[in-house]
């Protein structure tokens, strides 16, 4: 290329590094125009052999209206309408089953962020809150990490060693607990509640015998029950103490809760 010679626009790169000419056609529009509202972006589709630069995009949109209506359509479409930088809104169906094979890989979604090839987190949130889809992809994602986390547990249990082992404990309560955030419904460790001490529980036994009343001189049922405090048999009847609540009283009036008779003075 002679000296201060520009670069025709539409050259793309070929396979072996040199540019060639991309002339534009309907067809090549078509892939161009579907690719980018589907969310990639416009410089890594041209960086593709076969494919026009940004230049002659631009080029091609201002000698041609209807490429350039288009155009501006896609790139709404795909969330990144013209003007705005950075990583697009729209879910890229093939970026979105790349993530989702890195973390079945055990990739974090932290470490895929900052791949200079994927979307940045903040995006691959986005598109958990803003499509359903792919949040439920995450999730499996996930769920299958935990699965290869608790493999992994098994595997370096049964290698531990005496020398080795406080090393490999430590591991795997990080790997437990890693588990059980991505999978909570099957790994997260249930609390364990305290245990509650028993509620004492004092049986008294009742002992009934039929004796003549000596008012009426008729036979009645009298109850002897051991005095909690002291241990001593009382007749019920006659008690000073209370008896406990779920204790059922004589029929008829037996338990009067009457104090005892005063002694008779000899």
């Amino acid at each position: 290329m002679a000296k201060g010679k520009r670069r025709p626009l539409w050259r793309a790169p070929a396979a072996d590094g040199r540019r060639v000419y991309v002339r534009y056609s309907a067809e090549l529009a078509v892939r161009l125009l579907e690719r980018i509202a589907a969310g990639e972006l416009v410089y890594r589709i041209c960086q593709e052999p076969g494919m026009p630069t940004p230049e002659a995009i631009s080029k091609w949109a201002r000698e041609k209206p209807d490429f350039a209506e288009a155009l501006r359509a896609a790139r709404t479409q795909g969330g990144r309408p013209c003007g705005v930088r950075g990583q697009p809104f729209g879910l890229c169906e093939a970026t979105a089953q790349a993530i989702f094979e890195r973390l079945c890989e055990g990739e974090s979604l932290t470490k895929i962020g900052a791949d200079p090839a994927m979307p940045s987190l903040s995006t691959i949130f986005y598109w958990r809150r803003r499509f359903p889809e792919f949040e439920e992809a995450v999730q499996t994602g996930k769920r299958i990490q935990a699965e290869m986390w608790a493999d992994k547990g098994w595997e370096l249990a049964e290698a531990a060693t005496p020398q080795t082992a406080y090393a490999v404990e430590v591991q795997l309560k990080q790997l437990r607990w890693m588990a059980g955030v991505n999978a909570p419904k099957v790994y997260r460790i249930k609390p364990v509640e305290p245990d509650v001490p028993q509620e004492k529980l004092d049986i008294l036994m009742r002992i009934f015998k039929i004796e003549e009343d000596p008012v009426t001189g008729k036979e009645r049922v009298v109850a002897y029950c051991p005095n909690p405090d002291t241990g001593a048999v009382e007749r019920e009847d006659v008690t000073r103490w209370r008896p406990g609540p779920n204790q059922i009283p004589m029929p008829g009036g037996g338990m009067r809760w009457a104090p005892p008779p005063p002694e008779e003075k000899g």
